[in-house]
């Protein structure tokens, strides 16, 4: 790689705020109904006089931050080793819908207004919708309101969204569709054109609109999703003397 690429990025990263976007993998944490809760079995430790310490994990492939894979939802759609790996590596916009009420979706002229006051959202852009529902995540019984009623995104907007040509499309809650929904029409519209969709994102009250966002899912062979470690670059904010 040319020197000048590397002393960028080099630069790039030095004069940025990293923020961590993604929740930390533990038991008790919320999940899909249906889908396998985090755990972990203890194979080797120090108590047990061992010079080393591992784990054996287990966990579906949705639990916490991670990455909807075109395979979720079709048959023939790409798996989470096929996304590209350029899927949430780019600039990330926030867009704030805290306002919303429980089950409520972010519609289309939501989105042009959110637009409007901020700038437009362009080709390659990775959008994410803050609902306020991280104030709501815990582990165990205290997740009990993450589980439910949280809003979402109108289908009228994912399909704006499609349009756009963005490169994926996130969200703070559990799902990126509304709560109660049977249509499912973002994960239709978004995964059915090959766009991955990011849930549970964290921190994202933290972000101003535009950020650069760099998110990474590890190759899991014929996987409909994954955990996904994301972070946000932010300018650093200068300290006074």
């Amino acid at each position: 790689m040319d020197g000048k690429v590397i002393s960028f990025m080099q630069q790039a990263m030095d004069a940025a705020e990293i923020i961590d976007l993604s929740y930390t993998l533990e038991p008790g944490m919320p999940v899909w109904p249906t889908h396998a809760r985090f755990g972990a079995i203890v194979f080797e430790s120090y108590d047990d006089g061992e010079i080393s310490m591992h784990r054996q994990l287990s966990f579906g492939e949705h639990t916490g931050t991670h990455l909807d894979a075109p395979k979720h939802f079709f048959k023939e759609g790409c798996s989470i080793e096929e996304v590209d790996v350029k899927s949430v590596i780019g600039r990330g916009v926030r867009v704030d819908a805290a306002f919303l009420k429980p089950c409520e979706a972010y519609t289309l002229e939501m989105l042009k207004e959110h637009e409007k006051r901020h700038g437009e959202i362009r080709q390659g852009d990775i959008v994410m919708f803050r609902f306020g529902w991280e104030d709501r995540y815990g582990l165990g019984k205290d997740a009990t309101e993450f589980l439910k009623d949280w809003p979402g995104l109108g289908g009228d907007a994912a399909q704006y969204l499609l349009n756009k040509k963005v490169s994926c499309a996130g969200t703070d809650a559990l799902a990126l569709d509304p709560f109660g929904s049977v249509d499912f029409p973002c994960h239709k519209i978004l995964l059915g054109a090959g766009i991955p969709i990011l849930e549970n994102l964290m921190n994202l009250h933290k972000l101003p609109v535009f950020t650069y966002v760099i998110g990474l899912a590890d190759k899991v062979k014929d996987g409909s999703g994954f955990p996904v470690r994301v972070i946000a670059l932010t300018e650093k904010e200068e300290k006074g003397g």
